[in-house]
């Protein structure tokens, strides 16, 4: 299966995917949802989404603390939606075929910042002559301290409700998401190299379409949810030099990343950062630092 062909595939099975636990109480208990998939429900638009994102509830790792225990939670509710979904279509197209959940990272985290990464194979009938179909993956995020205003209900497309990030705590999120890869963020808790995540600067492109900056309540919530997001992973914001630092780099991964739209210019990204960043300097959500407790 080509590269393309495989992102389609995964594209649509994961939909499948997130119907499927949106039908179990057991997991909606557990899981908020969030990422590009929630994004393009809250938009009415599209962007390829690879992965189903999603946090641990903050009061179902309350009751079940351990680690083990919630692994073990996963490994027994995500197998029993997934099966029991499939079984019920008329005519049966996927079947699954296997989990792995993976402590992430292996031991704990310092921090308390422990999450889960799933991965999910399915049988799919339709291309029963396709050997080695790509694995599916759901990113469990640890707990993080949520508003009235983070989450809602949303109806998904089979007509199930799932708690979900509002569109305000989207916006909040990705930007904190940028900023955590940048190198003053990782020289400050010693995190090791990776992609900057340039994905978010087109999704807040995107967002700053369908809310301009003149809708002034949206932009404030959404940098009261960005300074509580950055709260919980001791991420500082200065203002725009702290969303352009090392713009360069910026750029260059902009333009080389094979999975952004290309229905969007850098100048266009360029404008966003410095619309939303200035917005929130005036309304003095930043600037602001979060030093790391001792340890």
């Amino acid at each position: 299966m080509e590269k393309n062909q495989s992102n389609l595939w995964k594209k649509i099975a994961l939909l499948q995917v997130l119907s499927a636990l949106s039908k179990n109480d057991e997991i909606k208990k557990a899981l908020i949802f969030k990422g590009a998939l929630i994004l393009n429900y809250r938009l009415g638009t599209e962007r390829m989404s690879l992965d189903i994102d999603s946090n641990l509830d903050l009061n179902f790792s309350l009751q079940l603390p351990d680690r083990g225990d919630q692994k073990a939670f996963l490994e027994k509710h995500i197998p029993v939606a997934i099966t029991r979904y499939f079984e019920n279509q008329d005519p049966v197209r996927y079947e699954f075929s296997g989990l792995k959940v993976s402590l992430t990272p292996r031991a704990d985290h310092p921090r308390g910042w422990n999450a889960f990464l799933i991965k999910i194979n399915l049988i799919d009938n339709e291309n029963a002559d396709v050997r080695g179909l790509p694995a599916l993956t759901i990113d469990v995020a640890a707990p993080e301290n949520l508003t009235d205003r983070s989450i809602s209900e949303i109806k998904w497309s089979n007509g199930e409700k799932i708690r979900a990030y509002t569109l305000e705590r989207i916006a909040g999120e990705k930007a904190r998401a940028f900023l955590s890869t940048l190198p003053t963020y990782r020289e400050k808790v010693k995190k090791p190299g990776e992609a900057i995540r340039v994905k978010d600067l087109y999704d807040l492109t995107r967002i700053l379409a369908e809310k301009p900056i003149t809708d002034k309540e949206f932009w404030q919530t959404a940098g009261e949810e960005f300074r509580l997001a950055c709260e919980s992973r001791h991420i500082d914001c200065f203002g725009i030099e702290s969303f352009t630092e090392d713009w360069k780099s910026i750029e260059e991964s902009f333009e080389s990343d094979s999975i952004i739209p290309t229905d969007k210019t850098f100048d266009e990204i360029e404008k966003t950062i410095s619309t939303i960043a200035r917005f929130w300097t005036e309304q003095k959500i930043t600037p602001f630092e979060f030093p790391l407790p001792a340890q």
